[in-house]
């Protein structure tokens, strides 16, 4: 019976898992943001803030930004310089 339901926990968590990885970027980080704000409401367990507060910056920190492109980390080119071969 308790080898049944940690199986089943499991399954549940990796199904949970897989889902979050594979949504679309600006979904995830809006429902990373509902459950941030969800999660720090007064009241909550000390617990559930950080977790709802780690969810929502691991979210974000996976969406990236234009200054960790590869095409950003070389120097930029100026109109008037010669093209580069």
């Amino acid at each position: 019976m308790l080898e049944a339901i940690l199986v089943g926990l499991i399954v549940l968590v990796a199904a949970l898992y897989a889902t979050w990885t594979l949504l679309p970027a600006a979904v995830r980080l809006r429902l990373a943001g509902h459950l941030g704000e969800w999660g720090r409401k007064p009241g909550r367990p000390g617990w559930l803030q950080r977790a709802s507060t780690a969810v929502e910056a691991a979210a974000r920190k996976r969406v990236g930004s234009c200054s960790e492109c590869s095409a950003a980390q070389g120097t930029p080119q100026r109109r008037d310089d010669p093209p580069r071969r």
